[in-house]
């Protein structure tokens, strides 16, 4: 069963900046008793440092750096038990690896993800977008939906723009 938790050293400080969030999580981990390891320091450092939703490959090869030497089966370990304990979070796409980012409980906010199937970006959205949605589908047929864990797929701005009309695609209201 996974553990949530909010950090508050990852929120504002009373200057208004940011803290540090893989400073927050490994606080975390010691408020808990875990162990901080290399390991679970260097993820924590590689995804506090990138707004990029990364592959457990896309974070082995940037925490080797951090810690020269370090295998790739220790970060996806590290990866899956930081998932675990509520701390980093993934995403699946609609093709590809599950991609990996802090959660909100470090960050300080929960949003959702859009992936555009023309160039592969995903993005972040409001927490609150399918709230509407999520209320119908509870109502109507007594279904709990879980956006958070998978990339609603569409096109992007840009892509829109350069290529006007794909099969399958919504007209925006």
């Amino acid at each position: 069963m996974k553990d949530t938790w909010i950090v508050k050293d990852s929120q504002t400080d009373r200057d208004g900046r940011r803290g540090d969030p893989s400073a927050a999580g490994i606080a975390a981990l010691r408020a808990r008793g875990e162990r901080v390891t290399p390991a679970r320091r260097a993820v924590l450092q590689v995804l506090a440092g990138t707004s990029e939703h990364l592959s457990v490959d896309d974070v082995f090869a940037r925490a080797e750096t951090i810690v020269p030497g370090m295998h790739r089966t220790t970060v996806y370990r590290a990866v899956e038990t930081l998932g675990d304990l509520g701390l980093v979070t993934h995403v699946h796409p609609d093709h590809g690896p599950a991609v990996y980012h802090l959660a909100a409980a470090l960050t300080g906010g929960a949003h959702l993800h859009v992936r555009c199937r023309s160039c592969g970006t995903i993005l972040d959205v409001p927490a609150d977008l399918l709230d509407d949605v999520a209320r119908r589908l509870a109502t109507t047929v007594g279904f709990t939906l879980q956006p958070d864990h998978a990339a609603l797929a569409g096109r992007c701005r840009a892509c829109s723009v350069t290529s006007p009309s794909v099969d399958g695609d919504l007209a925006p209201a």
